[in-house]
């Protein structure tokens, strides 16, 4: 039996296995909207459904995590979902620093306090 005898009695759906030939109805859903990934999770997610995060300094001069709940403040920002698991998530694996390109530990006291907030 030829290659092509197989493929034509495996029938015609074996012909889109490869990614680039694939039906449309197989694509996945198109997301309407600025994507961003959570820091936590690594999960995409639209824009406004996570929080942004920024680098700020507080009055004595030491860099804490501010919510840029206007999603407008300066500087470099990383986002998050609004719970409390994807918090841990990228305390644990350091990610702040990570994302927001600052060397050395950040404070996410108040980023827990809003995430606590009703």
């Amino acid at each position: 039996m030829t290659r092509r005898a197989r493929l034509v009695a495996a029938g015609s759906e074996t012909r889109l296995s490869s990614p680039s030939r694939r039906a449309p109805d197989d694509l996945a859903v198109v997301v309407v909207g600025p994507v961003r990934t959570c820091v936590g999770c690594r999960s995409t997610d639209r824009r406004s459904v996570l929080l942004r995060i920024v680098v700020s300094a507080d009055s004595a001069g030491i860099p804490v995590l501010v919510v840029d709940a206007g999603r407008c403040m300066p500087g470099r920002g990383a986002w998050l979902h609004l719970e409390p698991r994807c918090l841990e998530l990228a305390e644990r694996r350091r990610a702040f620093p990570r994302a927001l390109r600052h060397a050395g530990l950040l404070d996410a006291r108040a980023v827990e306090a809003y995430l606590r907030a009703p």
